[in-house]
């Protein structure tokens, strides 16, 4: 019987919804993130002809923020689409809003509201009103790597359960 319970919690856990909505916490959402998707939009009040929008994959750079790692003791590094380093520092969580201090910027901290976190996606939103009028947004969709077990991958770690089951009693 205990060995049936074994097997079947290998396919529950290995089966397990992981598109379901996530309460942000430091510790869920610390993590490599890549960000595959951006809109945005910027509005200038002095110069309407150079407001614009734009949405799609990040190309060769990003718009305002790139791929991000959070770590879990409150430092972030933001990279570019290249992996080259963008800048460093310090991040919090409050109230579902990341807070960004950048190294040698600590004036001006950025905030991102967290709209969405799942297991293995992350979708943050900037805005920004300048003293001026001009305004700035961006949401970013980022995604983490998830590596899927096929079934024979699942059966193999059920079977290493099983036996590390029977021998360890």
């Amino acid at each position: 019987m205990a060995v049936i319970a074994v097997i079947m919690s290998v396919n529950f856990t290995a089966c397990s919804d992981d598109d379901e909505d996530t309460t942000p916490t430091p510790e869920n959402i610390a993590g490599q993130w890549t960000l595959v998707y951006e809109e945005v939009w910027e509005k200038f009040v002095n110069h309407p002809e150079e407001n614009y929008e734009w949405a799609g994959k990040p190309m060769e750079e990003c718009y305002f923020f790139g791929h991000l790692t959070l770590k879990a003791e409150g430092t972030f590094t933001e990279y570019e689409m290249d992996n080259s380093t963008l800048g460093t520092g310090e991040w919090e969580l409050k109230n579902q809003v990341i807070t960004l201090i950048y190294d040698g910027d600590e004036e001006y901290p950025i905030t991102l509201k967290v709209l969405e976190l799942t297991s293995n996606k992350l979708v943050l939103e900037y805005y920004d009103k300048q003293d001026d009028g001009d305004e700035e947004y961006c949401k970013m969709t980022y995604t983490t790597k998830v590596i899927l077990m096929t079934s024979e991958e699942q059966s193999f770690e059920a079977i290493h359960l099983l036996f590390f089951f029977i021998y360890s009693n």
